[in-house]
């Protein structure tokens, strides 16, 4: 299964740099997270301007932290050493792009996310509505998986041919894609419920994870095409009447 086995290799890479590993999460939480919890407690509060001002703040400092996180994975995997500079720089490697892509993600999220919140607050719309905006908004979560290790793996495409192959290889792969949302959505409910998970381990494991699952449905694309390939090549080399030609 090879979302379990990609799951297995982020567990062996988050636990190879132990202490590095826990370090980034922690810098992670402390960049990345004030943002959405302030937009959270105003848009309960029904302070919505404020919200609105965060929301559009929001993306940045994700960008930096999620940046950070992919740049040492990728690190990792390739099995090249990492330090405590690189932490530094990873931060800031491809920035813009980084940036860029995280407000075209965050602006399709937050739309799936208002639909999701106007139909659940109006009776007369059917539930069904919501439901629908509630699994596009997951289903986009789990795309990221595959979008930001590959603008790590493709840092001078544009950006449109980054997310289209990324969602190529979410659907390439679909069942393991499945697997790795309703594990990612277990596990996230679970450091929430227990913050030290959160605090630790969780952005770190999920980026680890995500980034030999992208490796791994790059390498089934390469290998289909492969096959592919060879089988209109020996179609070539067949006469009509179905013997081979000779050479």
């Amino acid at each position: 299964m090879l979302a379990l086995r990609t799951f297995w290799a982020g567990c062996k890479d988050y636990f190879e740099e132990l202490f590095l590993n826990v370090f980034m999460n922690v810098l992670w939480c402390l960049i990345a997270l004030p943002l959405p919890i302030l937009l959270y407690g105003n848009f309960t509060a029904q302070y919505y301007v404020g919200a609105v001002i965060l929301a559009l703040l929001a993306p940045l400092p994700l960008a930096i932290a999620n940046g950070g996180l992919l740049h040492l994975a990728r690190r990792i995997a390739d099995g090249r050493a990492v330090s405590m500079r690189n932490v530094w720089d990873s931060l800031w490697v491809n920035l813009r792009k980084r940036i860029v892509l995280h407000y075209v993600w965050a602006g399709v999220f937050y739309t799936c996310l208002f639909n999701m919140w106007f139909y659940s607050n109006t009776a007369t719309m059917p539930i069904a509505f919501t439901i629908l905006f509630f699994d596009l908004s997951i289903l986009w979560l789990g795309y990221l998986a595959y979008l930001l290790p590959l603008s790590e793996i493709q840092p001078d495409a544009p950006l449109r041919v980054t997310m289209r192959n990324a969602a190529g290889l979410m659907f390439t792969i679909a069942g393991s894609s499945l697997i790795m949302i309703v594990i990612a959505s277990l596990l996230f409910v679970a450091s929430s419920l227990v913050i030290i998970l959160h605090l630790l381990l969780f952005a770190t494991l999920m980026t680890f994870w995500s980034t030999h699952l992208t490796d791994t449905a790059i390498a089934v694309v390469k290998d289909r095409q492969a096959q592919t390939a060879s089988t209109t090549e020996d179609n070539d080399n067949r006469a009509p009447s179905g013997q081979i030609r000779p050479k």
